[in-house]
């Protein structure tokens, strides 16, 4: 809109100068030079020339505005001149008048005439990708995941409102594919435990197996393994949705990681595995019960892939509480190794489904870790093997 009303302005100005200059060079050239002579004496400040005698073309009519002298020889006008101004215009002067005007009008029309084309122009330039925009949300909205608006060359912002609305289209398109892909897991993870049941239920009643201790067992690990399942996709729903409670204290890493290294070592000596802890005092202000989930995932894992030592350490670098967690197995690729902190994944699938696992264990340590202000990544381990590390904001420490 500024550009029109400049262009409208500034035609007005460019066409009314182009009038005048070509009316002023109709003029006589005496009339000319009187008009540049008086300009040069005005700025100058001196008093302006005498007009030059032109020729009377016309008597001046009985009553005309210019009357006879009072006897000093000066003629009487009904109005006061200019100094140097003629008392009567002549029709050469009214013509360069009226053209004046004339020019001025036309020059004016025009100017409109090409602001009004040139914001019809800027209209269809900035409504025709607004209304791409626009479809392309429509189709959104209707739920098609694929609808993208066309980054048209024009206005930059208008350019950049097309490509942040497609960022957000491919985002949401995202976000559905790993919806639906989770709904699928968990649809599968659910139905494993649930078929094993039905199953060993069915041969109960039906009397190919008697209803055995060992029998009872078996469902109440399937029944375990359901209502760990279940609990570990509440846990992440609400720490996706932000909504996960933690009931923070001053408590000590190493501490905790001893408590789970003590609950876990006979379930490591069972597998022939020798649990290994290194720590030193580091002081975390967290969610007990949280951050003892988050080292008991870790272990659990290390335990499923190391052959015979897993080694944990805890230190204090600065403001930075670290646990580590090595196991000397056969390690993760590198291209898998932000694969695992994702739900349901799986490097062997065969041992994990062995081994009661559901998948979900890394996710929900890196989520929890996120909820504490801290990180858990996976790199080689000097062992050999896999080393977690889990990253925390360090307390304050004994005073």
């Amino acid at each position: 809109m500024l550009a029109v009303v400049a262009l409208a302005v500034g035609g007005m100005f460019f066409f009314s100068d182009l009038a005048v200059r070509r009316e002023v060079a109709r003029l006589p050239p005496e009339v000319q030079s009187y008009l540049r002579a008086r300009a040069e004496a005005e700025r100058r400040g001196e008093a302006p020339p005498p007009f030059p005698a032109l020729p009377q073309t016309t008597a001046p009519a009985p009553n005309s505005t210019e009357r006879a002298g009072d006897g000093t020889g000066q003629a009487g006008t009904n109005r006061p001149r200019g100094p140097g101004l003629p008392a009567v215009l002549s029709p050469r002067s009214r013509d360069f008048v009226r053209g004046v005007q004339r020019n001025m009008v036309e020059g004016g029309l025009l100017a409109a005439a090409l602001g009004a084309l040139l914001s019809v122009w800027l209209a269809r330039r900035i409504a025709l990708p607004l209304g791409a925009v626009a479809r392309a949300a429509t189709g959104l909205a209707g739920g098609n995941l694929d609808a993208r608006a066309p980054v048209l060359r024009g206005d930059r912002e208008v350019a950049d409102l097309a490509r942040t609305f497609n960022h957000m289209a491919t985002s949401l398109q995202a976000l559905e594919r790993e919806r639906q892909q989770a709904v699928a897991d968990i649809a599968h993870e659910l139905r494993t435990p649930i078929a094993v049941m039905q199953a060993r239920l069915d041969a109960l009643e039906d009397g190919v197996y008697p209803l055995t201790t060992e029998q009872i067992e078996l469902l109440s690990g399937q029944t375990q393994l359901l209502t760990r399942l279940v609990g570990d996709l509440r846990t992440l729903t609400l720490a996706d949705a932000g909504r996960l409670g933690l009931h923070r204290q001053e408590l000590d890493l190493a501490d905790l990681s001893a408590q789970v290294v003590r609950d876990l070592r006979d379930r490591a000596a069972s597998r022939g595995l020798t649990l290994v802890l290194h720590t030193v005092p580091a002081p975390v202000q967290g969610d007990p019960d949280r951050l003892r989930q988050m080292i008991s995932n870790l272990v659990e894992n290390a335990l499923v892939h190391a052959r015979r030592e897993v080694q944990l350490t805890v230190t204090r670098q600065g403001e930075v509480a670290r646990l580590t967690v090595d196991d000397d197995g056969p390690g993760i690729p590198p291209d898998s190794r932000q694969l695992i902190f994702t739900r349901f994944a799986r490097l062997d699938e065969s041992r994990s489904r062995h081994t009661g696992g559901s998948g979900l264990g890394l996710a929900i340590v890196r989520a929890l870790a996120a909820a504490h202000g801290g990180q858990c990544d996976v790199a080689e381990s000097p062992h050999g093997g896999a080393r977690f590390s889990l990253t925390l904001p360090a307390g304050p420490g004994p005073g």
